[in-house]
């Protein structure tokens, strides 16, 4: 009877290895799956990013151009588009801390807390 409960003790003991082991295989899979999720968000936004960096700068080259043409001059075409830059830089920097972070933190808290419920929804089903 003692040896039973020994035995008993023994198997239980054993489980509990192997449950505490593959807990934290099952922890080390999750941190490397959010870890990825994170180098493939992290990528394609500054991959995205670039991207409309350039397109942004072509497209003021162009407007210079074409401003330049319509004034036919390249000092008013591109010195105009300057001076419009400026002044959207001056806009924005008088209502950044009113309009433009407040949004921006928003947006970002949402984009943060939807991945998060995503990844727990996705757990849940499997």
């Amino acid at each position: 009877m003692f040896e039973d409960k020994i035995r008993e003790a023994e198997i239980i003991f054993e489980e509990v290895k192997k449950n505490a082991t593959l807990r934290l295989e099952v922890l080390k899979l999750d941190a490397v799956h959010h870890v990825a999720k994170l180098s493939a968000n992290l990528i394609t936004n500054t991959f995205t990013l670039i991207c409309a960096t350039l397109a942004f700068l072509f497209g003021t080259v162009t407007l210079g151009f074409f401003f330049s043409d319509l004034f036919h001059s390249f000092a008013l075409g591109f010195g105009g588009l300057t001076l419009f830059y400026i002044l959207v830089a001056i806009g924005v920097s008088m209502t950044k801390t009113s309009l433009i972070e407040p949004g921006l933190i928003n947006f970002t808290i949402r984009k943060f807390l939807s991945i998060q419920n995503n990844g727990d929804k996705k757990e849940q089903e499997h």
